[in-house]
């Protein structure tokens, strides 16, 4: 038995001898990464969950392929590390990842794709300090691999990166600070000759950006962080020198604001300052951001305990391929401060048929918003439900990626049922990262004409959120002549050669110009319906999204950023290609990323709605419909009617026989009071009747046309 041991041995030997990759590929080495969280905008603490996911050419799970990751410990203030042991001559590909959902923007990495890329050598190796991704670095949104949040100097600087959190001031903004002061966020200090720092002149600083692919994770508003970098000088200072400073507003004058330095008290604020060290071996460092004033913004108080039951229909999702059996469903509950626990996760249980449900105690308020959102767990991966809710009004705009429920008791229900793409309560929908299985030719078509009826007949202007080519009604004929572009991932990402993502660089990119003319796949010329073909594959998987099943796209006129009307940024088209076929067809409608905002057009009937809905102050306690007024009319009258909750709600008009003759609202609506005109220029006089439906309440009055 020991001769045919040692004759195996020999015989390994032998083979790594003659092949020496066959040895290399099995040996390991430690990889030591170093993460910084400085620029991540939320409340990062050492308990946080900080992860490196990705995926591996060698196919090695450390990385978990994607999935939850390689956990980081905290080594102090915003670094964290993680050793790994790799295989040789394997290749990375990794992002960095905090909380559940904060995926950092994408990265320029040098193997020409949108991840941190790294090559494993034959020695064991510490990384650079790598910084999370928020997209407000120096070098642009898409950085290398080892930026930095701020501009590199010659070596003979320390650079200090400092922020703080103004979402306390913003929620108390009683002093003067108006958004003309976004600018004058400044800070003061001893600079031991700086060249930044000094008490007599601010160093300003710069009001972050909400990061995209996050935008939705966090529970701050990220526009309330400044940030900036601070130089000394080596020769000025030493290892441990304390410097000394704080933060102001309202320093720049020229907005004819009264400043405001930061009120501090406490032993660890000497002379009423913050204070910091110059490092060890002077180097260049961050300091944890922190609240003006340590003044943290009042929370909601959540003093209800709630039962609450989660129902949702993924009917849509299964249909469209973003969930299937075996896979998880998930509620996560309480974000923005709508509950004590932010978030609360719990998993749903089949109900039947493609209905789960889930019941679970949440302590928040009744009579207030509670937000929450559902996620898949699909292959060991979560993917949050592709949602915009469309009736959002308050302050902070990612919130309104989330869904939102009025409480109206310590025991309810939420029904995510409605099969309407317009409506709050609508099914999840979720975009499936899988590898298309072959070869698709993906025709994209969309709708032209909500566009057109937004503009003629509300005289509403199209906005370009990112430029200047708005669509208003002096230019209505110019709609279907400008013509569409499409852009995103879809069709190779955000960018366009040599030029910016929206504008002249997207009208001059024909790869993504759309026709409405009979040619390029276009079914019939001139019918408002605007083609483009794609083509998909499992190799094109770097190329923007093209490679996998969940697309994501928006549309332009003329090339410009103004399909979502007024708003919209970071709300976009998302759908799933069938890939059981070498071709699938996704049919999208002009403007359904924000349907609120086009209320001249149907978007579940595909077709116009020639009346619209105003909101009148007040907000009701009882569900009412008022007497249609003047009744008898000739030939427009007014129906008023009143919600306490928001609700779907429709409002149909019917004659004598109980034929339906119109509808007048087919929508979601806030709480509220509301006036819609109903116009009957086309009708025979006689006596019609109207009815309200919205939720539970259902309500029926007559009136009468008299020509």
């Amino acid at each position: 038995m020991k001769k045919f041991l040692l004759l195996l041995l020999v015989a390994a030997v032998v083979v790594g001898m003659l092949d020496p990759s066959a040895a290399i590929a099995q040996t390991r080495k430690n990889v030591k990464f170093v993460i910084n969280t400085a620029t991540v905008p939320d409340t990062v603490l050492a308990t946080s969950s900080v992860v490196i996911t990705g995926a591996t050419s060698k196919g090695d799970t450390v990385l978990t392929n994607w999935g939850s990751g390689a956990v980081l410990t905290n080594i102090g203030g915003d670094y964290w590390s993680k050793t790994l042991s790799l295989l040789v001559g394997d290749t990375l590909n990794y992002k960095i990842k905090v909380y559940g959902g904060g995926w950092e923007e994408n990265i320029n990495g040098p193997l020409a794709n949108t991840n941190r890329n790294f090559f494993v050598p034959a020695n064991d190796t510490v990384l650079l300090p790598q910084y999370w991704n928020n997209g407000n670095f120096p070098a642009g949104k898409n950085i290398g691999v080892f930026e930095k949040p701020y501009t590199t100097v010659a070596d003979s600087f320390i650079s200090v990166y400092v922020r703080v959190n103004l979402k306390s001031v913003s929620d108390n903004a009683n002093f003067g600070w108006t958004a003309a002061d976004k600018d004058s966020v400044g800070i003061l200090g001893d600079g031991k000759g700086g060249p930044d720092l000094d008490w007599g002149t601010p160093f300003y600083l710069t009001q972050e950006k909400t990061p995209t692919n996050s935008s939705t994770a966090f529970n701050m508003p990220a526009t309330s962080f400044y940030s900036g970098r601070l130089r000394f000088r080596k020769s000025q200072v030493t290892a441990g020198t304390d410097i000394a400073y704080k933060f102001r507003l309202g320093s720049n004058w020229s907005y004819g604001t009264v400043q405001r330095s930061e009120q501090l008290s406490g032993p660890q604020y000497a002379g009423g300052n913050r204070h910091f060290t110059i490092p060890v071996g002077l180097k260049d460092t961050t300091l944890s951001w922190v609240y003006f004033s340590d003044t943290k913004p009042v929370a909601r108080p959540n003093p209800d305990t709630c039962v609450v039951t989660f129902l949702v229909d993924l009917k849509k999702a299964i249909d469209k391929g973003g969930f299937s059996p075996g896979d998880t469903i998930q509620v996560q509950s309480g974000f923005f401060g709508t509950a004590v626990e932010s978030p609360r996760t719990k998993t749903l249980q089949q109900l039947i048929g493609s209905r789960y449900q889930i019941k679970d105690t949440v302590i928040t308020k009744v009579g207030a918003l509670l937000d929450y959102q559902y996620y898949v767990n699909k292959l060991g991966a979560s993917i949050r439900e592709t949602y915009y809710n469309f009736a959002y009004t308050g302050p902070t705009p990612s919130e309104a990626e989330r869904r939102q429920f009025l409480v109206p008791s310590k025991s309810f229900t939420v029904a995510d049922t409605v099969s309407s793409i317009t409506s709050s309560r609508r099914q999840p929908e979720f975009a499936s990262t899988k590898v298309l299985a072959r070869k698709v030719r993906v025709k994209y078509e969309v709708d032209l004409r909500p566009a057109y009826y937004q503009v003629f007949l509300k005289n509403d202007t199209l906005a370009d959120i990112q430029g200047t080519i708005n669509v208003y009604k002096a230019v209505k004929d110019s709609i279907f002549k400008w013509g569409v572009w499409i852009n995103g991932p879809a069709v190779g990402g955000w960018g366009n050669p040599n030029a910016s993502d929206w504008g002249a660089g997207l009208s001059g990119n024909v790869n993504k110009k759309m026709y409405d003319d009979g040619t390029n796949g276009d079914r019939v010329a001139g019918d408002s319906i605007y083609t483009r073909t794609v083509i998909c594959a499992p190799e094109s998987i770097n190329v923007g999204s093209k490679g996998q099943v969940g697309q994501v796209f928006k549309f332009g006129i003329k090339g410009g950023d103004n399909e979502g009307g007024k708003g919209g940024y970071g709300n976009n088209h998302a759908e799933n290609i069938v890939d059981t076929d070498t071709a699938y067809t996704i049919v999208s409608q002009w403007g359904s990323i924000n349907p609120k905002f086009y209320n001249a057009w149907d978007f579940d009937l595909r077709k116009p709605i020639l009346t619209g809905v105003q909101e009148l102050p007040g907000l009701p306690v009882v569900y009412t419909l008022e007497q249609n007024y003047p009744n008898p009319f000739n030939p427009s009258t007014k129906i008023e009617f009143g919600i306490p909750q928001q609700a779907n709600v429709e409002l149909k008009v019917y004659n004598v026989l109980g034929q339906e003759v119109a509808t007048l609202v087919r929508e979601n609506l806030r709480a509220g009071r509301h006036q819609v005109t109903f116009d009957a220029k086309n009708m025979a006089s006689g006596i019609y009747f109207y009815k309200i439906t919205a939720g539970q309440f259902v309500s029926t009055k007559k009136m009468v046309l008299m020509k």
